[in-house]
């Protein structure tokens, strides 16, 4: 065999083995481009349906609301209903703060931010209005909320996503706790209760780097007594 003919062997050799090295990193960056796409269609459902499970707490607040500012003097917690009511509106706004802040992530993943004119609120099948039964309602979507919120941490693959998320799950988990309190007669919101609104979960969020003003950061540790 001639030297040319080796030369030549060696040449489509190389050839091949090149070529064989570029087809595999064609299929890797194609596996990577599928799975940041899979990746970010599963962060772009699970963001939208905790901003639609938002719309819809921001729903049941208002319906409650109306209900708990002047309930019936028949509802035998008809006392409780402004507090109620308060707690509710500091609620239902930290909830609207929680959207604002799930809409840009829906789309930074890809996906389509729900409008929140398509969600609605439906009560419970045989739900009879009182306060105590609509604090319960609301402690009963609160709970859920502060799990919803736990579940998408296991599956969101950016840690901006995920930073959010847990600080929107830290307050949800606030509201639920508030709500279980005074629904199992716990705790009752003192004469000021309704004008002390800033006081009940404070902030709308745990800690997060985008917004810290509107974070527990923000919020200075109580002073001791002497």
């Amino acid at each position: 065999m001639s030297n040319d003919d080796l030369s030549r062997r060696d040449a489509l050799t190389s050839g091949a083995a090149a070529a064989l090295v570029g087809v595999g990193a064609a299929l890797a960056v194609s596996a990577v481009t599928r799975d940041a796409h899979a990746q970010n269609a599963a962060d772009a459902t699970a963001l939208n349906g905790l901003l639609r499970a938002e719309y819809e707490a921001i729903r049941a607040y208002d319906t409650a609301i109306g209900y708990l500012m002047s309930p019936p003097m028949t509802d035998p917690g008809a006392s409780l209903g402004p507090a109620a009511a308060a707690v509710a509106n500091r609620f239902r706004a930290q909830h609207r703060d929680h959207a604002t802040a799930l809409i840009p992530l829906v789309t930074a993943a890809g996906g389509t931010p729900v409008n929140e004119s398509t969600v609605l609120f439906t009560p419970p099948a045989g739900l009879s209005l009182s306060v105590s039964n609509l604090i319960r309602l609301a402690a009963n979507k609160e709970k859920a909320a502060a799990i919803a919120y736990t579940n998408a941490l296991r599956t969101l693959s950016t840690q901006g996503a995920a930073e959010v998320v847990a600080a929107i799950g830290g307050v949800e988990t606030q509201h639920f706790i508030v709500l279980y309190l005074l629904a199992k007669g716990i705790a009752q919101p003192g004469m000021n209760a309704a004008t002390m609104t800033n006081a009940i979960v404070p902030s709308s969020f745990v800690s997060i780097e985008a917004n810290p003003s509107a974070s527990l950061d923000s919020v200075a540790d109580l002073a001791f007594t002497a």
